[in-house]
């Protein structure tokens, strides 16, 4: 998206309500640009900013650090955890969209396969909430914020090879690596870890419901007057068209992430002695790890990036990470990776449906017309593609479970064609045309902010009644 400050730029040059009526019975009548943008650019802002749920940052013990340190490492940390994925989401939002479609499925299947688990705890675990540390006073009381661990007695040996003087007054602790999924899992089983309740995991996000709140009345009040305008018979801004698509897309993102803690700014400290080796699924991930620069870069435009990640090697939880797939997936035709590009392709398409509400708007040239149209329907229809190979897929593995000749001859020659070129389509020129329509519509969303209608400036004057900013 074109940076936010040259909406400011554009307006100085635009034409102003004012210009066109009595300035006396404009603030009644007619709203301004500056209106227009005003409420365009604080519902997205506000939409996209309260519906990031960033993964746990590093931790850091900041007792050790001086105020100086202290305020670098805030900054640090507020600009990659939380600036960096803020401003992703405003250039791409369906980028973030994929991201957390990922991280939900790979909850999903971990709250089927351990019933142990809620919603919360498997966000929590691959979001980076559980952070193996070593080294901790045994005499003293062990912080709040630590993980309990189990009362059986085999765990006496691992806690005493933490056990430092009592001098030292590190009860911090020193941070080891990561546990991902399979080694909570596997502590779990070994009766090493109690997962704390949920009630606690949720005391450790920081919703901010005055926020919240905000985008509540905000968002009601921006849909309330487009709708109250296009019934109305009244045009709406190709901004406001563009905005709409906004608050659908952050919509979904915080409505997935619904069960996800937000804004946990410290992982549950794990004191588990030497942790055991790895086991061959972990061992297969490392593998897997070892590709290409030009495979990893792919990857990580379709949200493939944790295929790479080694969470033993690294001290935070990648911004982007979603969890390893797991090699089980349940669905063999359809790997969990493009589950989650179709489910955005389809939310894609219903963000280009909405442009269509400024189809036969008013356009300064017949070119820019022609050109929104275009780029509309090509958001809208990304999917089908998708639509065909998620169809191709299921066909063919059910003609393979059939298992006749007839199946197999029909599986060949006509489903596993059109499962493959679908891919091919669904992978390269789905997301190149959704991106293509995307610049487009944005692009002429600011550049008729100069030459907006007369009747895009009248205003609906009962939806002023309902708060907003």
């Amino acid at each position: 998206m074109i940076s936010l400050l040259v909406l400011y730029t554009l307006s100085s040059t635009a034409v102003k309500a004012e210009d066109i009526v009595d300035p006396s019975t404009a603030a009644d009548r007619y709203r301004s640009l500056s209106n227009i943008i005003w409420s365009c650019l604080t519902t997205i802002l506000l939409c996209t900013w309260v519906s990031l749920h960033p993964n746990v940052p590093k931790p850091v013990n900041e007792s050790k650090l001086n105020k100086r340190q202290w305020c670098a490492h805030k900054i640090h940390a507020f600009l990659k955890d939380n600036l960096l994925p803020f401003v992703l989401s405003l250039l791409g939002p369906e980028w973030i969209l994929m991201w957390a479609i990922r991280q939900r499925l790979v909850v999903e299947y971990m709250t089927r396969k351990r019933k142990d688990l809620t919603r919360t705890h498997g966000f929590f675990i691959i979001m980076g909430g559980f952070h193996k540390f070593t080294k901790f006073k045994i005499s003293t009381r062990v912080p709040s914020d630590s993980l309990p661990v189990s009362s059986d007695p085999s765990m006496e040996s691992d806690l005493e090879k933490n056990t430092i003087d009592k001098k030292d007054d590190d009860v911090y602790g020193e941070p080891d690596h990561l546990l991902g999924r399979l080694d909570v899992y596997r502590l779990l089983d070994d009766g090493k870890l109690q997962l704390p309740p949920k009630i606690e995991i949720d005391d450790k996000s920081k919703s901010d419901w005055i926020a919240k709140s905000l985008v509540l009345l905000q968002t009601l009040w921006f849909v309330t007057q487009c709708i109250a305008r296009k019934v109305g018979h009244l045009p709406l801004a190709e901004l406001e068209v563009v905005t709409l698509g906004y608050i659908l897309l952050n919509l979904v993102i915080y409505v997935i992430w619904w069960d996800k803690p937000q804004k946990v700014s410290t992982p549950i400290r794990v004191f588990c002695g030497e942790f055991p080796h790895r086991n061959d699924k972990q061992r297969q991930f490392e593998q897997e790890m070892k590709k290409s620069y030009w495979m990893k870069l792919f990857s990580l435009l379709f949200g493939l990036q944790d295929d790479y990640v080694n969470l033993w090697s690294i001290e935070k939880t990648p911004t982007f990470y979603s969890g390893n797939p797991p090699n089980d997936w349940p669905i063999k035709s359809m790997p969990l990776e493009f589950v989650a590009l179709m489910v955005t392709t389809v939310i894609g398409g219903l963000v280009g449906a909405i442009h269509f509400l400024a189809w036969s708007s008013s356009f300064p040239t017949h070119k820019m017309h022609i050109l929104w149209r275009w780029g509309s329907t090509l958001m809208t229809a990304a999917p089908f593609p998708t639509f065909a190979y998620c169809i191709a897929g299921l066909f063919s593995e059910s003609l393979h479970n059939v298992g006749n000749n007839f199946a197999m001859i029909i599986r060949n020659w006509v489903a596993r064609p059109l499962f493959i070129l679908s891919g091919i389509l669904s992978m390269s020129l789905v997301p190149l045309a959704y991106v293509v329509g995307r610049v487009i519509t944005l692009t002429i969303a600011f550049q008729t902010l100069s030459s907006l209608s007369s009747e895009a400036f009248q205003s609906i004057q009962w939806t002023n009644i309902f708060p907003h900013i």
